[in-house]
């Protein structure tokens, strides 16, 4: 059984401009998941796909293999999708494919191995993502999603809402082929805390990440 573990991480940014370099209490951001993926050496092979010539060196360093971005890819209309069953046509070998993205920083070592060791173990899930599972009023295109207003219910009580972090997502290479899809139809989903969730994509999430990372981790911002 084989695993590959890919992290795109690309130059450019729409919404936050050089978004991955930017500092994150005295790192570049894209260094977090990086050094997170090593820590948790669970993966047979890991390829950063990157478009810069800094993440290439970094990737290199770090004993990781490097994939030049296709310039389609690297498009604001580019998904995660795209981008897995592109790394899988590349190196159809493996067994499991997993993604992992530079905007989720605190997402812990220990939580990629669990997730690594749920799918790769188990012939129950075909594929896992992380998540949060929130206890709210939530409403989409004014419908409420999880309650009737006329029928108010106490908040514990009330039906979850799961929401993807965007942090993690892994699927076997059968399902990944099926579907060309990162999440198949019997995923496990891995809870995390809203430390864990923070994913960086508006300038109101990196000071967020700024100050939640001194409070927990104890950071000094540089």
């Amino acid at each position: 059984m084989k695993t590959a573990c890919f992290i795109p991480i690309k130059a450019n940014s729409e919404r936050v401009p050089g978004k991955n370099f930017r500092p994150l209490n005295g790192k570049k951001l894209y260094e977090y998941i990086c050094e997170h993926v090593k820590q948790a050496d669970v993966f047979d092979d890991v390829f950063v796909d990157t478009n810069s010539e800094e993440i290439t060196a970094y990737a290199q360093q770090m004993g990781f293999h490097t994939i030049e971005r296709k310039p389609e890819l690297a498009q604001n209309t580019a998904n995660g999708n795209d981008l897995l069953v592109h790394h899988y046509l590349q190196f159809p070998q493996y067994d499991y494919y997993f993604q992992l993205f530079a905007t989720a920083p605190y997402l812990q070592p220990e939580t990629i191995k669990v997730c690594v060791e749920k799918l790769t173990g188990s012939e129950e899930y075909d594929s896992c993502f992380t998540a949060t599972e929130n206890h709210g009023f939530y409403w989409l295109a004014n419908n409420p999603i999880n309650y009737r207003p006329g029928i108010l219910p106490r908040s514990q009580d009330m039906l979850a809402v799961v929401e993807e972090t965007t942090g993690l997502y892994g699927i076997c290479r059968s399902s990944l082929e099926r579907y060309r899809c990162r999440i198949g139809r019997k995923p496990y989903i891995h809870t995390v805390g809203k430390f864990e969730a923070v994913d960086i994509n508006t300038e109101e999430d990196l000071e967020v990440a700024q100050y939640i990372g001194r409070v927990v981790w104890g950071y000094t911002a540089q």
